[in-house]
């Protein structure tokens, strides 16, 4: 298996584990008080669009070619970072 395959089952394997944590937030924000939900839910939306950009992202990624997948790859990174960091701020009681 190529570096590139092996960066890219990991890359997968990450959105799955962000689509999975997002899952579980929106059964906890379920649970909440109905004044607390709304505010959940919104971050909980805002974060499945970046989780969909990445997403998109990611699949362009695995489409590029070899001359521009190095370049490419970084620009996901910094995309990725930012979601990753949004989504460990959605800490819900």
């Amino acid at each position: 298996m190529s570096i590139r395959e092996v960066y890219e089952k990991n890359m997968q394997a990450r959105l799955d584990e962000w689509k999975t944590r997002l899952e579980a937030l929106k059964e906890k924000a379920d649970q909440q008080e109905t004044n607390l939900q709304l505010e959940y839910y919104t971050l909980i939306d805002e974060a499945k669009l970046e989780l969909e950009a990445a997403h998109r992202k990611f699949e362009l990624l695995k489409e590029a070619g070899d001359e521009t997948w190095e370049e490419f790859k970084s620009e996901v990174e910094t995309t990725w970072d930012s979601l990753e960091e949004l989504i460990r701020s959605l800490t819900l009681p």
